[in-house]
């Protein structure tokens, strides 16, 4: 959801998403999913935010709203792997160690 007092306040202060992205220090692609609620706004970036807009955090701060999946939902999210596929992944760890200790020996040979 869009922060809306975050966009009012940047655009009172006749600036685009790119100019307050570059005083923040990210891409305006980056800002963009912050202040349309696609993406959280962490702690530190509300605070740098708010500098570079000359307010308070709490002038401008609208918690993230939480999309919680329904009751069917997570049911269906809940799986097991099986036990071949666990298997097939410790083999393939053993694999990748020999492979690892091999490549080590070969490094140790070249001058």
């Amino acid at each position: 959801m869009t922060k809306v007092k975050l966009t009012n306040a940047r655009l009172s202060k006749g600036m685009s998403q790119e100019e307050l992205a570059d005083l923040i220090g990210m891409t305006q692609s980056n800002y963009s999913r912050r202040e349309n609620g696609h993406k959280k706004i962490s702690e530190v970036e509300w605070v740098k935010i708010a500098k570079e807009l000359g307010v308070s955090k709490e002038e401008i701060y609208e918690p993230d709203e939480e999309i919680l999946p329904k009751n069917d939902t997570l049911k269906m999210l809940q799986f097991t792997i099986p036990n071949f596929i666990l298997e097939h992944i410790e083999l393939l760890k053993k694999e990748n160690k020999i492979l690892k200790d091999k490549l080590k020996q070969v490094k140790k040979q070249k001058p």
